[in-house]
């Protein structure tokens, strides 16, 4: 089967690491047949470098889409492409020079696959970084689940059909769109193949603020679609929990071992072995109390965001669960 590529990928505003992914896109052992990226409204020469790339290399295309979300974007290279198969990937990535020959090897084997996940590594330029990257990203200290794996979209491919059959990624959302993306997919019941060999690598936040911001969005958008919405609930009724007995140390300070015993239970042991691992891992003592610190920031940011999400949620219905019900539902019907 020929099975020609369009690799996509969305970007605003971030020059040297839309040049890092290209660079590497440019280096792979099995050439993408089109790079079509959609730049988002950039003004600090990203723009610029993409076209001077495209000067170079005709298959290289820039589509101009000033204020469009992710999804969107996604959504209009992939309908730009004119290849069998859709790669997709972020700006900032650095992908193994082998990442697209491995990502599209199941569609060689089987003609019935019709969906790869690949994979990701950490590319982490410091000790935050390496931290954040080890509590955050699935995988990296224990293997993954090939058949409940759902992959970023910084490393994944599908055939345009399937892409076409889905609806695309979900415009109305925001965050968290490569997520229920998956979801419709599995719900489709097509051909899934792990890819755990086709490697993107990706840099970590590098600032407690842009971890906090990062998962308050992802929050946001899991709060948006309800996905995870137990474990969501369990973390807020803990805080709750914590909140309303710190308040009650106030009243009697017979209360005082009681809030302790829940935040050394809920915020520091349950957090131990991982915090633990980590800091053998990184053969560093201080990345324990680092990753108790990440962890933490990105419980409360993920909840924070949660909470907003969901406040969203149910103010317009329309927009977040009616639309959901409908995406997801057409999925069921065409994978049926």
């Amino acid at each position: 089967m020929n099975n020609t590529v369009t690799v996509i990928m969305t970007v605003k505003n971030d020059r040297d690491a839309c040049a890092t992914t290209l660079n590497s896109l440019l280096e792979q052992t099995h050439k993408p047949d089109e790079i079509i990226i959609t730049d988002g409204g950039s003004i600090d020469g990203t723009r610029e470098l993409i076209l001077g790339y495209r000067a170079k290399h005709p298959h290289l295309r820039m589509i101009d889409a000033p204020g469009t979300n992710i999804a969107c974007g996604r959504n209009m290279a992939a309908n730009a492409g004119t290849s069998r198969l859709i790669a997709c990937t972020d700006a900032g990535c650095r992908l193994a020079a082998d990442w697209l020959e491995r990502l599209l090897e199941p569609f060689e084997r089987d003609v019935k696959i019709e969906f790869v996940a690949g994979f990701y590594r950490i590319d982490a330029h410091t000790l935050l970084e390496e931290v954040v990257g080890l509590a955050t990203m699935r995988g990296q200290l224990d293997p993954v689940c090939p058949e409940t794996f759902n992959p970023s979209a910084r490393s994944m491919a599908c055939t345009k059909q399937v892409w076409i059959k889905a609806g695309g990624w979900p415009e109305w959302l925001g965050f968290s769109e490569d997520t229920l993306f998956d979801h419709k997919v599995r719900k489709m019941n097509v051909g899934w193949a792990f890819a755990g060999d086709a490697i993107a690598h990706w840099r970590p936040r590098s600032s407690i603020r842009s971890i906090a911001r990062q998962f308050f969005n992802y929050g946001t958008g899991r709060g948006q679609t309800q996905i995870d919405a137990p474990s969501f609930a369990y973390n807020l009724r803990n805080l709750v929990l914590v909140l309303a007995t710190g308040a009650g140390c106030w009243v009697s300070p017979l209360v005082i071992p009681i809030w302790v015993a829940l935040l050394a239970y809920f915020y520091v042991w349950a957090f131990h072995v991982q915090s633990w691992r980590i800091a053998r891992h990184v053969q560093c003592k201080g990345a324990y109390p680092l990753s108790l610190l990440v962890q933490w920031i990105v419980l409360f940011s993920n909840l924070a965001g949660y909470v907003k999400g969901s406040w969203q949620r149910w103010r317009d219905r329309e927009r977040f669960a009616d639309q959901m019900e409908t995406y997801l539902s057409a999925a069921t019907a065409q994978g049926g």
